[in-house]
Parts: C-alpha cells; sequence; structure tokens
C-alpha cells in the first residue's frame, strides 16, 4: 500500500473516531447521579449570586470556577438533564481541535491526526463529556496549558506568559489537583533555569506563580475547606490501587472492552516513550522527542504528587483524577502509533476506536445510580403528600432532583431536603447521629402522608449500619414496610433499596 493510500485510510479511520466521538459525547442515556445533582445545585446557588455559591462552597468540598461557568450556560440554555450536561460536550468538542493544535507543535500532520483520533475516541474523555462535572473543562484547560507553555518558552512575550498565568490561575480555581500539576511544573522550570536557558525559565515560572498569585483571595475558603471537608467518603488507596483505577477509568470502566482498551493505550504509550527511530525500525531506548520526555515526565509527577500527598492525608482518590495526565498519554499513544511499520498505525487505530466505541456504548448505556428506579416506583405507588426518606444522604442530592418537590424529601442524619450534601465534619456527625431520634421526627414530619418511602442503602464509609437500624426503627412506629425494590450493586454504582412504610396511624 503506498503512502498515498495510507494516508486516506488514516484520514477515514480518524473522522470516524471524530464523528462517532461527536455523537457519543451527547449520548447520556442515565439520570442524573450524586455528583451531577450537586453540580447542578451549584450552579443554581451560582445564578443567585456570588455569595451564595461561596457559602454552599464552604460545605462542598471545590473551588468555583466551573460551577461559574455552568451557571452562565444553564441560564441560556436550561437547567434541564440534557442541558446541563450538554456544557461538557461543548467542551468535549472544543478539546478536539485542541488536540490538533497541540499535536502539531510537535508532530507532523499524521501524528497530529492520531493524537486527535485517540483523543476523540477515549473512553475517558467521552464519558466525562456526559456528566455535569468538572473534568471536561480540565481538560481544556490542560490542553490550553500545554499550548501557552509551548507558546511563551518560543517567545516569552508579555501577553503569552499573561496567557500562562491566567489558565494556571482557571485551572486552580477549577480543581485542587491543580496545585500538584503547578508545583510540579514550577519547579521543573527551576531546574531549568540552572541551564543555558535561565531567563527564559525563569520568566515561565514567574508567570506559573503570577496564576498561583490569583487564587490568594480563595484561599480562606480552601483552608476551610481543607480543615471541615476532605474526601470522608472513601478512605485513601494504596499505590497499586491508584494505578489500576487510573487504567481503568481510561479504559472506560469495568468490563473486558474497557480493559483491553487500557491494555492497547499502555502499551503505545510504552511505545511512544519507550522506543526510538533508527535506520532498521524502532529500538528500545527512551524517546528521542525531548517534549513527550518532559510531557510525560511532568504528567506522572502530578499524579505521583497527588497519590502520595493522597496516601499520606488519608485523602480519597477516584481514576478520573487521571485527567492531569491524559494529554500526556494521548501524545505518547499517538507516537507509539507512530512508530508502527506500514499500515499499522491505521489498522491498530482503527481497533482501538472500535474496542473504545463498544466500552463506551456499555458504559453510556448503564444506569448509575438505582435511585431512579426507586423515584418511578415511589411517583407510581404513592401520593402526593408521601415522605421519601433517604439514607444514607448521598442517595439524596439524584433523588431529590428526579422528584423535583413532587414530594417531600428527607435526607438522613439532618434530615434536610437534600438538595446536597453537607461534608462538613461529616465522619464526626455521622458518628453523633441517633437512628432512633431520626425515625421519631420522621414519624413527626410524616403527619397526613400516606406512605413513607425509605430508599437506602448500609456499606457506605463513616454510616455503618444506619440505615438499616433506621430502617428497624421506622418498623416499631410506622408497622412493617413492603420492600418495593432490592439493591442491586452488579448493575448499578449507587444500588439502592425501596421501603414502602404506611403513614402515621
Amino acid at each position: 500500500m503506498g503512502e498515498v493510500d495510507r494516508n486516506r485510510w488514516l484520514v477515514t479511520a480518524v473522522a470516524v473516531a471524530v464523528t462517532g466521538g461527536l455523537v457519543l459525547r451527547f449520548l447520556p442515556l442515565s439520570p442524573m447521579w450524586l455528583d451531577e445533582a450537586i453540580s447542578a445545585s451549584l450552579a443554581e446557588e451560582a445564578r443567585r449570586g456570588w455569595t451564595p455559591l461561596v457559602d454552599a462552597l464552604r460545605h462542598d468540598g471545590h473551588p468555583p470556577l466551573y460551577y461559574v461557568l455552568l451557571a452562565v450556560w444553564t441560564s441560556v440554555v436550561g437547567d434541564g438533564d440534557a442541558a446541563v450536561r450538554a456544557f461538557s460536550g461543548v467542551l468535549g468538542v472544543m478539546s478536539l481541535p485542541l488536540t490538533w493544535a497541540v499535536a502539531r507543535r510537535h508532530l507532523d500532520q499524521s501524528g497530529a491526526l492520531l493524537a486527535v483520533g485517540v483523543m476523540a475516541s477515549s473512553p475517558f474523555a467521552i464519558r466525562y463529556a456526559t456528566e455535569a462535572r468538572m473534568y471536561l473543562l480540565l481538560l481544556v484547560l490542560l490542553l490550553l496549558a500545554h499550548l501557552a507553555v509551548v507558546r511563551a518558552w518560543e517567545r516569552p512575550s508579555t501577553a503569552r506568559l499573561a496567557a500562562l498565568a491566567g489558565i494556571t490561575a482557571a485551572l486552580l480555581f477549577t480543581h485542587y489537583w491543580s496545585l500538584f500539576l503547578g508545583a510540579v511544573v514550577g519547579l521543573s522550570l527551576l531546574w531549568v533555569s540552572r541551564g543555558p536557558e535561565r531567563r527564559r525559565a525563569l520568566r515561565l515560572a514567574g508567570a506559573v506563580a503570577a496564576g498561583g498569585l490569583g487564587f490568594l483571595p480563595w484561599l480562606p475558603v480552601f483552608f476551610d475547606q481543607l480543615a471541615h471537608t476532605g474526601t470522608p467518603w472513601s478512605p485513601a488507596p494504596r499505590p497499586t490501587v491508584v494505578a489500576a483505577l487510573t487504567l481503568e477509568a481510561y479504559g472506560g470502566g469495568r468490563g473486558s472492552e474497557a480493559l483491553l482498551v487500557a491494555v492497547v493505550l499502555a502499551v503505545l504509550v510504552v511505545l511512544g516513550i519507550g522506543t526510538r527511530r533508527s535506520s532498521a525500525g524502532s529500538m528500545l531506548g527512551w524517546a528521542e522527542e525531548r517534549w513527550l520526555r518532559l510531557a510525560a515526565g511532568i504528567g506522572l509527577a502530578t499524579m505521583v504528587l497527588g497519590a502520595g500527598v493522597s496516601l499520606a492525608t488519608d485523602t480519597a482518590y477516584q481514576g478520573r483524577y487521571g485527567v492531569f495526565a491524559l494529554v500526556p498519554v494521548v501524545l505518547a499513544a499517538a507516537v507509539g502509533l507512530r512508530r508502527l511499520p506500514g499500515v499499522g498505525p491505521v489498522v491498530v487505530l482503527t481497533g482501538l476506536v472500535l474496542l473504545s466505541g463498544v466500552s463506551v456504548a456499555r458504559e453510556l448505556s448503564r444506569e448509575r445510580t438505582q435511585v431512579a428506579a426507586a423515584v418511578e416506583e415511589v411517583l407510581a405507588g404513592g401520593g402526593a403528600d408521601d415522605v421519601v426518606v433517604f439514607c444514607p444522604d448521598q442517595l439524596a442530592p439524584a433523588g431529590h432532583r428526579m422528584l423535583d418537590d413532587r414530594r417531600t424529601t428527607l435526607s438522613y442524619p439532618l434530615l434536610d431536603e437534600g438538595r446536597r450534601v453537607d461534608w462538613v465534619d461529616y465522619a464526626e456527625r455521622n458518628a453523633a447521629a441517633d437512628p432512633e431520634t431520626a425515625a421519631e421526627e420522621i414519624t413527626a414530619r410524616s403527619t397526613g402522608a400516606e406512605a413513607v418511602w425509605l430508599i437506602w442503602m448500609d456499606g457506605y464509609e463513616t454510616f455503618g449500619s444506619h440505615c438499616s437500624d433506621l430502617r428497624l426503627e421506622l418498623v416499631e412506629r410506622l408497622g412493617r414496610p413492603t420492600k418495593v425494590l432490592n439493591a442491586d450493586g452488579d448493575v448499578y454504582d449507587d444500588a439502592a433499596n425501596l421501603s414502602r412504610f404506611p403513614g402515621p396511624s
């Protein structure tokens, strides 16, 4: 096959990847789950003003930029599930030309096409383009940050340095793991400043530091969150678990197809970073592309630093934090594809796209929370005066959003309406909660209700058996319930039981 034919097939494969990827980025099929419902609620607070948003975030634990932008978006297009999620979808579309722009800084046209194909079909990028969370905003900012560093290094003008500072600040206001990225980049630039590029490196380091200074006004809120919120929903994992969760996220979740995607991607990354071209083809050795070694090193160092801090401070790690290494992974995979001889790049990319498509289709067709099924039963089998109790409170935001004020909702242990989860001193508050007292109040607040519905699940961190204990306390006061749904943890990430109690007599 000639070079012209190979290029034609490559363009076709990438076009299929992009077309399919664009469609899939707007095809979430499941109802919103916990984190997404909280995002939508925080955007509502942002539409009310800065002070309500800051007050809400003190109880949540995140920085504000994503919710401010989501508030602007929803004020224009609406706040239904599809409209809220479409913001991430649009960011997913933006990531593709940005991937092209980043790759073209380092690779020829074929290499850049391969990078776009990998990003377009990435199960990670597609999944988080369908969720109302900040990870696609992070991806866009990380791509912009890469471009900003390269441009500022080429010519450190005031405008380019200001752009780097602005993007640094935007990252810090989007996700706190950006602190680890900023530390790695800043220290790397200081290390480089020991050589002949001292002046240039110091100017870039100064721009990163200036972006950090923009974060200073938020520090009081950050320190308050650090002291009182944290990640009480999960303990810190071992390093091997960190690696496994990240690979699982890159592959698109659970399942054999996701595992194969992760394996193929890992092999391509190793080929990209661990081989170099020679007159006889590819040979073992660090890639001759210095830019790739730097990008991969920064991505890896950021992940290691973040995971190390998580382990030292006993805070949670989730595979989605792998977004901080996704750009180097995509670039290294593209270089790895370029290392393959003949039609290898087209064949392997086509296989990766097909595997990714199957993995994504399985993930997007799966409902992530059983609360949706429970809410359907509540709406179909009761009256407008019924009371719906969620235990623990982490099941409540999704249910409250789905019910949309059509029922009275109570969230254990605070017995508030459950619009969001209050993470402040979470473990201590849950340890002090009393299911007996809560059952008394629920009974009192259900006077006149035809039924009291309990959507519940044991096994949540810091709750122990509180929810089954609450159920038993309600049995004593309301009588034996009807079990409407059994929790199915094999199908749902957020499984839940549903019990229907008669209303207080």
